[in-house]
């Protein structure tokens, strides 16, 4: 079980360690102390499972970690836990947590399915055979709560171990298998689920060889790097925003861009602490393959460790309550030149084979294969926004600041307000659900500063639902539309503008438009945006034909624009 804090903010000092105080092993709710006083029964009867008997049937003797007591001084109420896997018993102890814990942490269980298809993932790119192998090398997960990424491959060492290298395997655990975890009874209870694993070894070694089973996940800062070197780092990171301090902002500059988001900071420190045939393989939102804030990121990655495989999660449902789009991928330091893209949907479906920049710009990855050839040909491709003359930018509204200034009717200092529901099949209505507050009232100055505009622009919606066929959801603000509504609009930040900034851009205004509207393009924003979400970053990230195609669509419209625009986008262009 993988546990995801989503971290909002970690204090002056930003030190991780802060955290361990929040869940204290005597705060922690009953619900979930009685899923802990469980354990071990739970060990007792997976000892027995095996053949063991008398003193390792004993969580306590038997595994070389701490229990932590004051969770199981008093266990006559604890539940019959004995038929739970390791899965199933890391997921009870998630499911245990207090509300207020999980939502503060953002803790969820990782589904043993995408803890399964990353080793899959891993143990190809890491080199080993295709058949169950054991491990010579050490297996690494930094914020590994109770241990579910580390499960597969314990699991898959101990079985080809058992019949022919128990006892070397059983003394070498700690050189083979790592994890860090701040939650001290996550740690303990990925020791003891760990150690689980490992029973067939014990009971397979005579009794003269017998040890307690080493602790292998130990409780700490998986920030922390320039330990031992590991060949593969295993990871369900946590992630959200995070305040740095002065040291750590300087210590993470080269990954950071504005604001800090945790899980990236686990991505550098797992690449920084890779052998030299290492790979990192993570389970992470998608947001780090486009996004402004991880440029800096991307291009670290993609200079130290290059991304091997990239495979979309399309069950949207695949965590409780987290809505972000996620994917497994995986990075190594033996470089290839293409990387893997792939669908998981139960299964892994190959989607296409693609070059990613190594500088800062967003990857351009099909989530569908029939999206792979228009990806392909768009990476190819010379010019973006700014070298067709073009700035793109947020609208600046924020309404919920400006609230109390929001009218149902105008006033002599008011301007109509331009909404994201007002833009519908490619034009510029007034949705009715925005009419009462339709108006804003300008304050002093305002008119003559950047809230206002008075010239023609493109719109773009900033967000779209998962199930809309479209991405880009676009209008034109033309001038007859800018009369009819005054003369000026106030545009809310849920709509990006596209508005010229040179005299004669590549594309009018009409062409933009008309252009960002085919499905093509379309198709390339989806390739290109790592959410539902179109920032004006990933707008302006979009790749366009050289200037003299560009020319040939200003007199074209309709189907004939649609059919130029997929030539350019093309196999054959």
């Amino acid at each position: 079980m993988t546990l995801l804090h989503s971290v909002r903010d970690l204090g002056p000092r930003g030190s991780r360690r802060e955290l361990a105080s929040d869940d204290p092993a005597g705060a922690i709710s009953e619900a979930t102390r009685l899923v802990l006083s469980a354990v071990p029964a739970w060990w007792t009867a997976r000892a027995r499972e095996v053949g063991l008997a008398g003193a390792w049937l004993d969580v306590e003797f038997a595994v070389d970690a701490a229990i932590p007591r004051s969770i199981l001084e008093s266990s006559d109420d604890a539940p019959d836990l004995d038929a739970l896997s390791s899965e199933q018993l890391g997921q009870r102890y998630v499911q245990s947590l207090d509300a207020g814990v999980r939502a503060r942490h953002g803790r969820h269980y990782t589904p043993t399915g995408l803890a399964q298809h990353l080793w899959k993932l891993t143990r190809k790119d890491v080199g080993l055979p295709p058949q169950g192998s054991r491990l010579t090398f050490l297996v690494r997960d930094r914020a590994c709560g109770a241990g579910a990424l580390l499960v597969p491959p314990m699991r898959e060492h101990v079985q080809a171990s058992v019949r022919t290298h128990a006892a070397l395997a059983l003394a070498a655990l700690p050189e083979t298998i790592a994890g860090i975890e701040l939650d001290p009874n996550a740690a303990w209870l990925a020791n003891v689920i760990l150690a689980s694993e490992a029973l067939p070894l014990l009971a397979a070694v005579s009794d003269r060889q017998k040890k307690p089973i080493p602790a292998l996940v130990t409780c700490g800062d998986g920030l922390v790097t320039g330990e031992r070197a590991a060949r593969v780092e295993l990871q369900n990171p946590p992630y959200g925003r995070v305040r740095l301090s002065v040291e750590d902002r300087e210590r993470w500059a080269h990954v950071l861009y504005g604001h800090a988001n945790l899980y990236s900071l686990f991505m550098a420190a797992a690449v920084e602490d890779l052998d030299q045939y290492g790979v990192l393989a993570a389970l992470v939102p998608t947001s780090f393959t486009s996004g402004r804030y991880f440029e800096n990121l991307r291009s670290y990655l993609a200079t130290n460790a290059r991304p091997l495989n990239v495979a979309f999660v399309v069950e949207r449902d695949a965590f409780e309550s987290v809505l972000q789009e996620t994917c497994l991928v995986t990075f190594g330091r033996r470089k290839k030149q293409f990387t893997g893209v792939m669908a998981v949907n139960g299964h892994a479906q190959s989607v296409a084979r693609v070059k990613v920049p190594t500088t800062k710009l967003p990857w351009l990855l099909p989530r569908r294969a029939d999206d792979a050839v228009v990806a392909a040909a768009a990476a190819t491709l010379p010019l973006r926004l700014v070298d067709l003359g073009y700035a793109c930018s947020t609208g600046p509204l924020v309404w919920n600041r400006r609230a109390a200034d929001l009218k149902a009717r105008p006033h002599r200092d008011s301007v109509k307000v331009v909404w994201a529901g007002d833009i519908e099949d490619g034009k510029l209505h007034q949705d009715k659900s925005r009419n009462a507050m339709r108006y804003l009232k300008l304050r002093p100055n305002e008119a003559d500063a950047f809230m206002v505009r008075t010239a023609p622009a493109v719109l773009v919606q900033r967000t779209t639902a998962p199930e809309q066929t479209r991405r880009l959801v676009t209008a034109r603000l033309d001038d007859t539309t800018l009369t009819a509504w005054g003369g000026r609009v106030v545009v809310e930040n849920h709509v990006n503008v596209l508005h010229p900034v040179v005299e004669n851009p590549l594309l009018d205004l009409d062409t933009l438009a008309a252009v960002l509207a085919t499905e093509t393009v379309d198709r390339v924003v989806r390739s290109l945006s790592g959410s539902v979400a179109v920032s004006a970053y990933e707008i302006g990230a979009v790749p366009f034909p050289p200037a003299d195609v560009l020319a040939e669509w200003k007199s074209l419209r309709g189907v004939d624009l649609e059919r130029a625009v997929a030539d350019a986008y093309g196999p054959n262009r």
